[in-house]
């Protein structure tokens, strides 16, 4: 997971450089498709994915939107994804197939939408369990159970079709009602166990907490301290 990540840092340098020289959208599909290919050549898998469709959309965005109203910014998203799907749309997916079969939209449709699941569900979850005083440390497990409970995650659908969307859906829900207590982790740790039995896995869910997570570190919401140890956010607002 660790190398996993810095190739999507890397990628995301990349095209951070492509849409700051004024280079045609066609350019920075390029740049994903590479991003894609590395990962998979290095790794064997597709990895982050979803994510570096997600973040490629929401960097371009920005950048044309050039402020950091989520309104406007959520309008530069849906013109941004409908150019993109325009230009080259995924092809040939896992995500693909599933939103075929199971009649969701997946990915594409979040994009189109203006990233609804980010800027509609994980980031009003961690502002309002801060203001609620949540714990620290709850607060991207709370982000987490609402997206487990609204997202249209085609990982668990072309894993394990409607039911392991279903499972996903109920124990996001339960997961709600343990964290209050902080019994949340053995439940999660009960449950991984369990969903690697079931081959079951939420990819849709993880992509969009990891970029709801990194739009509030850049808002300063979350502050992010590093250090030699045990680099990682802090939850502090």
């Amino acid at each position: 997971m660790e190398s996993s990540i810095a190739l999507v840092a890397d990628y995301l340098e990349e095209l951070g450089t492509s849409v700051t020289r004024g280079e045609p959208i066609g350019r920075q599909v390029s740049v994903a498709r590479r991003a894609e290919r590395r990962m998979l050549a290095k790794l064997g898998s597709n990895t982050h994915k979803g994510a570096i469709f997600i973040c490629g959309i929401l960097v371009m965005a920005r950048y044309r939107t050039d402020c950091d109203d989520e309104g406007a910014l959520r309008c530069a998203v849906s013109r941004v994804a409908r150019q993109v799907a325009a230009a080259s749309a995924p092809r040939g997916t896992h995500g693909e197939v599933a939103r075929d079969r199971f009649h969701v939209g997946g990915i594409l449709r979040e994009a189109e939408m203006g990233l609804p699941s980010i800027f509609e569900v994980a980031v009003p979850a961690f502002r309002d369990a801060v203001a609620g005083g949540e714990v620290d440390a709850a607060l991207p497990f709370r982000m987490l159970a609402s997206l487990m409970q609204t997202v249209e995650d085609t990982t668990a659908l072309h894993r394990c079709g409607s039911a392991g969307l279903a499972r996903v859906r109920e124990d996001g829900a339960l997961l709600a009602r343990l964290i209050p207590a902080g019994a949340h982790i053995p439940f999660l740790r009960e449950r991984n166990a369990m969903y690697r039995r079931m081959n079951l896995t939420m990819g849709g869910v993880a992509d969009l907490l990891a970029v709801a997570l990194g739009w509030l570190v850049y808002r300063g919401e979350i502050r992010w301290e590093a250090d030699d140890a045990l680099p990682g956010p802090s939850f502090t607002p």
